[in-house]
């Protein structure tokens, strides 16, 4: 047993079709009856009408609310009825650890009793404490679900997992919150005995929590051993990014045996020290390299031990590969970039006007520049801008400041800012309307919506549009080859991302 569906409805009706759904793509059920508003809490009855001819094991639990349910049920009434369910309908009753002695009164049968513990604020500190005190409570399985604040409190959980594995325990480990989502991933490859997903990404019952048919078909957990070589993309936020469904479709299409995931990074230099370094990490795990995004791309350099000449030059790093001990930066933001404007344009001579000041602008003027075009970075921060003309004084660069953009009369306009992007930069531009008076090409490297505010005034004006989402798969295409040594295979990536952002907008 793996991946588990969180079922949670409200009618009766509505989980017993959620139940049919999760068939396919899940290896049990967890039924939320919480959840449910047209129950009837009073008996077993209600739940044989449920549960009849299941078409997959079931989990029933009933949260008590001040421990995460849905709605207040007298305690007597819902322990009795999981006790009594699990008997003859169920195949396991999730109850808390905190009522573990009303229902021990009732006899349960204990190789289907699974014994929790939640935790919805922290990774407090004793949890080695919490899981002995825990394990002294007879059940078949053994359940801590926390928060997490950062990714480097998922070393605690998966130390338990381990310990649990080499104990011979049954032990579901989870770390809610999105930071914690890489114990979804690869705790049953450790030992855990099952993994949460929801039935679609609109129906979670907890922060970080993945869909099932990701579980299966992206991430393919299935397939994943201890061994199994780990990549992924840290950032902050990185909820949204289509790298995963790239790189591990394009894995699986090679049949690799790697899984990519979203890693979100809010403290660099502790996730470096304590999770990927080599030489310092406290969790044994095959990380091979991770790619970088928003906004570690520049603080990341002073933290690896060798750089590319690409990096060096532009001072940001989007790729990292460990080898050797040590943490390899190389810069795949340059190529990518340009590749997608080299296809419908040349470049030599071309006045660009780049829109931004950060790492990716640092890449783009870079690659651009290198191929002769005349570039000019418009930065809200002029100093910072500044400094990348004078960074690039070999090339012909300079530097003006935002309000100047208008006037800019370039043929090529690039914006390399967040504004655009879906969620708090939603429907802004940092390219006025005015700027597109002598354009020919509008280039926005967000990717998520896949027409941009930006791209969308562009095109009204007749400029040919080039979206991120083609920088993305070019520039994850040289990361492949990076990491395995292999050709990925372009076009899937592209196909991949396009579907992932059209799937969450």
């Amino acid at each position: 047993m793996r991946i588990c569906a969180v079922i949670a409805e409200d009618t009766v009706a509505g989980a017993r079709a959620a139940l049919e759904r999760a068939a396919p793509v899940a290896d049990l059920a967890e039924l939320r009856l919480d959840y449910l508003r047209d129950f009837d809490f009073s008996g077993t009855a209600a739940l044989q009408c449920l549960l009849d001819q299941k078409p997959l094991p079931v989990i029933i639990t009933c949260r008590s609310f001040e421990e995460g349910g849905n709605q207040r049920i007298d305690d007597d009434l819902r322990i009795r009825l999981l006790v009594e369910g699990t008997r003859t309908l169920a195949d396991y009753c999730d109850i808390e650890e905190s009522h573990y002695d009303r229902t021990a009164s009732l006899n349960p049968d204990l190789s289907r009793l699974i014994v929790s513990y939640h935790n919805f604020h922290e990774t407090p500190r004793d949890l080695d404490d919490i899981y002995e005190r825990l394990c002294s409570r007879k059940a078949a399985v053994h359940k801590i679900a926390v928060k997490s604040a950062c990714i480097q409190d998922t070393i605690a959980l998966f130390r338990l997992i381990d310990r649990a594995a080499a104990e011979g325990r049954n032990l579901i480990a989870v770390s809610m919150g999105e930071p914690g989502l890489i114990t979804r991933i690869l705790g049953p490859a450790r030992g855990a005995f099952l993994t949460y997903g929801s039935l679609d990404l609109k129906n979670t019952t907890a922060a970080g929590q993945v869909s099932c048919e990701d579980l299966r078909s992206v991430y393919r957990l299935d397939q994943i051993s201890r061994s199994t070589t780990v990549l992924g993309i840290i950032g902050n936020p990185i909820s949204h990014s289509a790298s995963p469904m790239m790189h591990n479709k394009a894995a699986a299409a090679l049949g690799l045996d790697l899984v990519y995931l979203p890693i979100e990074v809010q403290d660099l230099p502790g996730f470096i020290a304590r999770l990927a370094h080599p030489r310092s990490r406290e969790m044994a795990w095959p990380l091979a390299g991770f790619s970088v995004t928003i906004p570690h791309k520049e603080a990341i350099v002073p933290l690896l031990d060798r750089l590319d000449e690409v990096s060096r030059a532009v001072g940001a790093v989007n790729t990292v590969v460990i080898q050797e001990a040590e943490l390899h930066g190389y810069n795949t933001d340059v190529a990518g970039s340009i590749e997608p404007l080299e296809r419908i344009a040349t470049l030599a001579g071309s006045r660009c006007a780049v829109v931004g000041s950060g790492g990716s602008a640092r890449a783009v003027v870079y690659g651009l520049a290198r191929k002769g075009a005349r570039v000019t970075v418009y930065a809200r921060n002029l100093q910072k801008g500044s400094r990348i003309s004078a960074d690039f004084a070999d090339f012909s660069v300079e530097a003006a400041g935002l309000s100047d953009l208008a006037s800019c009369g370039a043929e090529i306009v690039i914006n390399t800012t967040p504004l655009g992007m879906s969620g708090s930069k939603t429907g802004q531009s940092a390219v006025p309307r005015e700027a597109l008076a002598k354009c020919k090409i509008a280039y926005d490297l967000v990717y998520n919506p896949l027409e941009t505010p930006f791209l969308a005034q562009a095109r009204e004006v007749g400029c040919q549009t080039i979206s991120g989402i083609e920088m993305l798969a070019a520039q994850a295409a040289h990361q492949f080859l990076l990491w395995t040594g292999k050709r990925a295979p372009r076009e899937l990536m592209l196909a991949q991302a396009m579907q992932r952002i059209c799937a969450v907008t």
